[in-house]
């Protein structure tokens, strides 16, 4: 097949998936009731199982879109297609009761491909942030208990935001590089709540429907400085850092509200309100991470990441939520003993792990929610081949029993299928 085939096959293949990695949503958290849903570690299955490092992790032969300045580390002649999968089972506690919830979906397309012998460049799609949850509550209200009676309401939120990239990546100096990634933001985050009055009462019981539709740009910025030293430049040295530049992501809020009527045995819906409010905004704060790795050729990495986004200023729709700054610590290993043993395929296998540990945005009854865990996993190489099968488990907890609120235990297996091909070669015949 052609190098000219092989693109249009790829670019085929993200635009095909575009719809269904756009409603590929795995979460069932409570928490993602707020803000813009739940954001969980971004990244691939080869970063994701070291603890979700990616400021300093710099490689050749995978993609890290969380800094655009990899790109050019790149062979000059070869193409990378990244795609994964990932599913997720959270189990989730009050004081009181318990609950399981699992799901799996495609997480995510990506391709990669050098330009010049300085330049690079990715493009890809995957999930930004999840709304996943169900709650019953119950009137609290002393006045509408003794006037109306027990009324129960019923609190539905799906959806999710699809971030879509292209970046490109220079190295103006030997060692140092720059990037950009110019990401496009779309989704719809849809709040439903059914209000149910006791049978009793002459009132009706109604559906409340709030739909998010987020659509719009955004841009961040990455640097990197590599250097070596020792007696054969066996040790490397990696630092780098992101900018996601603060934003307001276009938005509209669209409100439907209907009650049921039963007609010829029939359930049908007759709409009560349907407004489409003027556009708005979502705030997406800035957001710095910083971070560094340490290597001994190919055969040991370790590496740090720390980040900070401040949310308590952000508003969702001009609205404030129960929105803090987040800061979040990762750290990660990886250990391969000999890449190129031709006898011992176990030495070839790269063993990940690390860890995180997160201050969210989200402080609910005074009670700033932590979310910490482990990950580890492995990269399978393939027989004389760059191609890597990826494969990483996270186990977390997040939230806490203080003041009512819910502790999620969760676990999280992502797969990952890293195709590394040599395209740009030219044929000699003799």
């Amino acid at each position: 097949m052609k190098i000219y085939n092989k693109l249009l096959l790829l670019v085929l293949v993200l635009l095909v998936s575009i719809p269904v990695l756009s409603q590929s949503f795995s979460t069932f958290s409570p928490y993602s009731r707020f803000g813009i849903g739940e954001i969980r570690s971004r990244g691939y299955a080869n970063t994701k199982a070291l603890g979700g490092i990616s400021q300093g992790v710099r490689n050749s032969t995978s993609i890290n879109f969380l800094n655009p300045a990899t790109y050019t580390a790149q062979d000059t002649m070869s193409f990378i297609f990244d795609f994964g999968v990932e599913g997720t089972g959270v189990n989730y506690k009050t004081s009181n009761q318990a609950n399981f919830n699992s799901g799996a979906n495609l997480h995510h397309l990506a391709i990669q491909f050098p330009i010049a012998k300085w330049m690079g460049a990715s493009a890809g799609i995957q999930p930004y942030s999840n709304v996943g949850y169900r709650i019953k509550d119950y009137e609290m209200d002393p006045y509408l208990l003794s006037t109306i009676g027990p009324i129960q309401y019923y609190n539905q939120g799906s959806g999710g935001i699809t971030q879509s990239y292209f970046g490109l990546a220079f190295e103006p100096l030997k060692g140092f590089s720059v990037g950009a990634n110019m990401s496009y933001f779309f989704g719809a985050i849809e709040h439903t709540t059914e209000t149910i009055f006791p049978a009793q009462t002459p009132y009706k019981n109604f559906k409340r429907q709030n739909s998010v539709v987020v659509r719009d740009v955004a841009f961040s910025f990455g640097a990197q400085y590599a250097f070596a030293f020792g007696k054969e430049k066996d040790y490397k040295v990696v630092v780098g850092g992101t900018l996601d530049n603060e934003t307001a992501i276009g938005a509209q809020n669209v409100l439907f509200i209907s009650y049921p009527k039963k007609y010829a045995d029939n359930n049908f819906v007759d709409t009560l309100t349907y407004e489409e409010y003027p556009k708005s905004t979502i705030d997406f704060p800035r957001n710095v991470s910083v971070g560094f790795t340490f290597a001994y050729k190919e055969n040991f990495m370790i590496g740090a990441d720390y980040s900070s986004q401040d949310w308590s200023n952000a508003k969702f729709l001009n609205v404030s939520d129960s929105l803090v700054r987040s800061n979040t610590l990762r750290v990660g290993l990886q250990l391969t003993p000999n890449p190129a043993d031709l006898r011992s395929y176990l030495k070839r296998i790269s063993y990940r792990a690390g860890f995180y540990y997160s201050n969210t945005s989200l402080k609910l009854r005074n009670n700033q929610i932590k979310d910490y865990g482990i990950t580890f996993g492995v990269g399978l190489p393939f027989k004389r081949s760059n191609t890597t099968f990826n494969i990483s488990c996270e186990l977390g907890q997040k939230g806490t029993l203080s003041n009512g609120l819910i502790q999620e235990t969760y676990g999280v297996v992502n797969i990952g299928f890293t195709f590394y091909d040599f395209w740009f070669i030219k044929r000699k015949f003799n």
